[in-house]
Order: C-alpha cells, then sequence, then structure tokens
C-alpha cells in the first residue's frame, strides 16, 4: 500500500475538519480528491504529508509511518500545489534546480535531474525565463517541473 489513512481526526478548536476519515492508496493507482469548499480535502493531503499535526488516528506512506520528521519517506514524494509556488526571484532553471537540491546533493546528478525535468514539460526554451515573465500554463509547468526534478 502507498498510503493508508485509518480514521483520521483533524479538529480545529470547535470545528471538525475531518471525521474518522478513511482512505487507501495502492501502487499504481491515480487518486483525485474531489469536492466542496470547505470539505477536507487539502486538510487531509497536509495531515499525510505531516504538514499538519492531528488530533487522532494513524498515516502510513510506503508501508511506514508518516511523520513530521520522515524525510526518508519525505525524499519520495512529489507535491505539486493548486497554487503555483516558485520563486519570482529565480528563473526557470534555477527554480527547477533549488527545489530538486532540497533532496539530491550530488552536483551532477542535480544538473542531470534538472535538465531532465525542464526537458520533461517542456521548457528548453524557456529556461532562463522569470516566472512573471511566462503564462499561466508555463508557469503551471514550471511548477511540475519543481515538483518532479527530484524524481519522487
Amino acid at each position: 500500500m502507498v498510503i493508508t489513512v485509518k480514521d483520521l481526526v483533524k479538529r480545529y478548536g470547535e470545528l471538525v475538519a475531518l471525521d474518522h476519515f478513511n482512505l487507501s492508496v495502492e501502487k499504481g493507482e491515480i487518486l483525485g480528491l474531489l469536492g466542496p469548499n470547505g470539505s477536507g480535502k487539502t486538510t487531509a493531503l497536509n495531515c499525510v504529508l505531516s504538514l499538519l499535526t492531528y488530533n487522532s488516528g494513524e498515516i502510513r506512506v510506503f508501508d511506514r509511518p508518516m511523520a513530521p520528521d520522515a524525510y526518508d519517506i519525505k525524499r519520495d514524494i512529489g507535491v505539486i500545489t493548486q497554487n503555483v509556488a516558485v520563486f519570482n526571484e529565480l528563473t526557470v532553471w534555477e527554480n527547477t534546480r533549488y527545489f530538486c537540491g532540497l533532496y539530491i546533493t550530488d552536483k551532477t546528478k542535480l544538473k542531470k535531474l534538472t535538465e531532465e525535468a525542464i526537458d520533461f514539460v517542456g521548457l528548453n526554451d524557456y529556461r532562463n525565463f522569470y516566472p512573471k515573465k511566462l503564462s499561466g500554463g508555463l508557469l503551471r509547468r514550471l511548477n511540475i517541473a519543481c515538483g518532479i526534478a527530484h524524481r519522487p
């Protein structure tokens, strides 16, 4: 199992955001969380990624308990958020290299993976552009490159 969530409860004071939420994702499955605003989709994801604490329940990723300091697990996860999360002061190449560099320390491998991610999303012609100069679609591609460059 890639992700297992059992009886997850997350409260914000009196507000119950997740009430015994359960989820399982097997290898090869693609999961989409759909629901109205405020239904707990982002809260659930942030708990799974251990970006939020929760009140009770169990979360396992790659059959191991997920925790804020589980860097060995987090290294194998790629996250691409709904809102674009890149640095406007860095070029396409610099952004992709930066995010890849959070996981990869070998400089030769870092350069190779950065190049491969930019090529994969079709941004070779824009590698020296700053995010403000990119169209919405190209900015989304940059966000994807940053999320996958380390080959999660």
